[in-house]
């Protein structure tokens, strides 16, 4: 499960979706979480807000859920459609961000698998 993170500084989640030049993706695999790979938006500036975050879209389509500071309704909606989930993380360090939500979704899946029994 690859994962993308929007980070200023490689430390924190501290960037607006929208307003990120670059994406940090994890993959998530048996030994754990490890960097893959910086994805940048564009080299070139870009100015027009739209194309910011569809910029966001063409570049993240294999992640399965993105971090980020904030993002708009808009940009959110469009990431489920193709199956990302968006998690806002304010000012969490990417690792807290990370454990913070794997650990929810362990325990959304043992409670569901209690419920069925």
């Amino acid at each position: 499960m690859k994962i993308a993170v929007a980070s200023s500084d490689g430390e924190k989640v501290d960037q607006h979706f929208g307003q990120a030049e670059h994406f940090l993706i994890f993959q998530m695999g048996k030994s754990g979480l490890e960097f893959v790979e910086l994805r940048e938006k564009n080299k070139n500036p870009i100015y027009d807000h739209e194309y910011r975050w569809k910029r966001g879209l063409e570049i993240l389509k294999d992640c399965k859920v993105i971090f980020c500071r904030r993002i708009g309704n808009e940009p959110r909606q469009k990431l489920q459609e193709i199956g990302i989930e968006v998690v806002e993380s304010k000012n969490k360090t990417i690792n807290n961000a990370i454990t913070s939500y794997l650990t929810s979704v362990i325990r959304e899946i043992k409670s569901n698998s209690n419920v069925e029994e």
